[in-house]
């Protein structure tokens, strides 16, 4: 039997396991609006497959992009009308690489300031 995408199946400890990330930063998402999980009678919030695809976009353009909230709001809204914009956020997200401390090249995104 193969669920919908769209079937919520997972809790936000499941889902914040997965993803590596903190429950609350799953709960401010939800507050801002960017994703919308199911809830039980009890008010239990549960995460589909589509929103766990969801959460590692904007956990894509946040932590490897750098985009604001404000952003990754813009962004998710212009990928749900164009869906070569959904597309090219699904090619590019890619899973952590290992070691995860290595310096950006020169003429990267961070600059060492020594102080003095």
């Amino acid at each position: 039997m193969e669920l919908s995408p769209d079937h919520p199946l997972y809790t936000i400890s499941v889902v914040a396991q997965l993803l590596g990330l903190h429950e609350q930063t799953i709960r401010q998402y939800e507050r801002l609006g960017l994703i919308s999980p199911c809830r039980t009678i009890r008010k239990t919030r549960l995460y589909s497959r589509a929103d766990i695809d969801r959460l590692e976009c904007i956990t894509y353009l946040v932590k490897t992009c750098g985009v604001n909230l404000s952003g990754v709001k813009i962004v998710i809204t212009l990928s749900m009308q164009m869906p070569e914009i959904d597309r090219m956020l699904k090619d590019k997200r890619m899973p952590p690489q290992a070691g995860g401390d290595e310096e950006p090249e020169k003429g990267g995104r961070y600059v060492r300031f020594q102080r003095k």
